[in-house]
């Protein structure tokens, strides 16, 4: 059963020397990326202050077998998990 987090749930991103993600910690487990499937953004409710979403998404693979979608939040920097596929 796939598990998703509207809001999101935040995680700690590294990323290499050029600000490209190549690792996050998700419970108290690191996970290494071995692929980004798909990239995409989305800024939302732009004409309102209060409810502005502007976030980049990613779908990836990780080397111990995880498939989720992540996001950074394009105003704060702060990377999220958004969905883990069973």
């Amino acid at each position: 059963m796939s598990r998703l987090w509207a809001e999101g749930k935040p995680i700690v991103m590294e990323t290499d020397a050029q600000a490209r993600p190549v690792r996050f910690l998700w419970q108290a487990q690191p996970h290494q990326l071995a692929q980004i499937h798909q990239r995409w953004q989305v800024d939302v409710d732009w004409w309102r202050e209060e409810g502005r979403a502007a976030r980049e998404y990613l779908a990836v693979t990780t080397l111990e077998g995880l498939f989720c979608v992540i996001y950074r939040d394009l105003g704060s920097g702060q990377w999220y998990m958004a969905k883990v596929y069973d």
